[in-house]
């Protein structure tokens, strides 16, 4: 509800920003109507006081007035877009003082008009001749004329509201993500990025218009000599000397401007003149083609006028020693050419290297990285299946380790049970000495002997004298 209520606002405030330009275009015209069919030349009849005039002014004042409305109701759609954006429901919350300033400041500007009636007001005056400064009267309504031209900003902002930046959602979507506000600025630079000879062009024309309008408001009434006399001079011609401080000042903010769309104009031309990327790379390309088919020659050279060298030192005959001179001059000569050609590479690398997109290394960097996190994963996916398998491993040792701990333990706990039986039969076995030089080993067998468990020699006790009779698989140790 709320994206449809700010969507239906704003294309409402787009219309309203075409209404104001339009009253505000209306009432300019109509003043200029006015301006110029009072200072018609010899029409002596008509005066301020003339019908005519009173209804163009008269005009020119309702223009004003629903520019004025127009102009409120522009701001107060934009804080109900600021409530929709904030989600406050007081109007007084979007309402800030710099929003505040701006109303005033824009109903300012544009309440300027000549309203109907005469009457006239002192302005000073510097006459060609005795530079003397007089005050002289002056209608009204050229003082009020000249600044309507303030009104132009509503152009800049139709520009914004209607321009394709301003209107794409994901365009003021990505801006705002970017902290880039969507003003004149950036939709100036825009349109001088994409054509700045066409941006340029109109915007000369046009300043160019409006202040020569201007400035022969400020004169009109003062101008001693004609505009044909000055233009057709040999010398000083077109030279137009403003008598009014209002001229004046028109004049130096003139030329201010000329100079500066002079400057840009300069940069864009320079910059339509610079060779593309594309043809850089081409002409350095052939530009190394070249220089190295130059440094294999100046090579074979080198070793041309070695070998001639080689031939003229160990030769004897007459003229060979002039040669040889000769051929040591070609060779000192080849080793210079050959220096300088390598000293050419080597700039032409230089010059090559600042051409390096910088796009293309970052998508190359991109690539990359992208590998080696891959690498890297498929790193950590072997190491898991590693220690997984190590763990299965490792379940399955202790799994077979547990039976044969439990017959270990058992065996264990038997015969640590069986050693007082063993302690009691050692009176007995004293007697054994005697026995077994008359019976065989395998089959000897003693009386309480063969009943007992056999032992390792590791479980007899330390120390004793105990002599063991080995049964069927065993042996006696002393």
């Amino acid at each position: 509800m709320r994206c449809r209520l700010r969507k239906q606002l704003f294309i409402k405030r787009n219309k309203i920003c075409e209404i104001s330009l339009a009253f505000g275009l209306a009432g300019l015209i109509f003043v200029i109507i006015d301006s110029e069919i009072s200072a018609a030349v010899g029409d002596t009849n008509f005066n301020k006081t003339n019908p005519i005039s009173l209804l163009l002014r008269s005009l020119c004042v309702l223009c004003t007035i629903a520019l004025m409305a127009s102009l409120v109701h522009y701001h107060s759609i934009e804080v109900k877009m600021a409530l929709i954006d904030s989600g406050a429901d007081d109007w007084r919350v979007a309402l800030t003082t710099e929003r505040a300033i701006k109303l005033a400041v824009e109903l300012i500007v544009c309440a300027i008009c000549p309203f109907p009636g005469t009457g006239v007001m002192q302005w000073s005056y510097i006459h060609p001749e005795s530079r003397k400064v007089t005050m002289v009267d002056v209608p009204v309504d050229v003082i009020l004329s000249v600044p309507m031209f303030l009104r132009a900003y509503l152009l800049c902002r139709f520009m914004v509201l209607h321009s394709k930046q301003f209107q794409d959602a994901a365009t003021r979507s990505i801006a705002a993500l970017n902290r880039i506000s969507m003003d004149f600025r950036f939709v100036i630079k825009t349109m001088m990025a994409d054509h700045p000879l066409r941006v340029l062009i109109v915007f000369t024309v046009s300043f160019w218009i409006c202040m020569s309008w201007t400035f022969t408001q400020c004169e009109r009434l003062h101008l001693c000599q004609s505009v044909s006399s000055n233009l057709y001079k040999v010398h000083g011609y077109g030279d137009i000397v403003p008598n009014t401080y209002c001229g004046r000042t028109l004049a130096i903010t003139t030329g201010i401007v000329g100079a500066g769309v002079s400057s840009a104009l300069i940069a864009v031309i320079s910059r339509k003149l610079e060779l593309s990327r594309a043809e850089k790379h081409v002409n350095n390309f052939m530009a190394d083609s070249k220089l190295t088919n130059q440094r294999k020659n100046a090579a074979a050279m080198v070793l041309q006028q070695t070998w001639f060298i080689h031939k003229y030192k160990n030769s004897c005959n007459k003229g060979d020693e002039l040669r040889l001179r000769h051929h040591q001059r070609r060779f000192l000569q080849a080793i210079y050419e050959f220096r300088r050609i390598k000293w050419d590479q080597r700039k032409l690398q230089e010059r090559g290297n600042l051409l390096l997109d910088v796009g293309k290394l970052h998508n190359e960097m991109h690539e990359t990285l992208w590998e080696m996190h891959r690498t890297q994963n498929q790193f950590i996916t072997q190491m898991d299946l590693l220690t997984q398998k190590i763990m299965e491993l490792q379940c399955t040792l202790k799994e077979q380790q547990q039976p044969s701990q439990q017959r270990m333990s058992s065996v264990d706990s038997y015969e640590f049970g069986a050693i007082p039986a063993q302690s009691t039969l050692v009176p007995t076995l004293s007697v054994l000495p005697s026995l077994t030089s008359s019976l065989p080993l395998r089959n000897a067998t003693v009386t309480g002997v063969t009943d007992m468990p056999s032992t390792d020699v590791t479980d007899m006790p330390s120390g004793s004298n105990i002599q063991r009779v080995e049964t069927d698989d065993q042996y006696i140790r002393p």
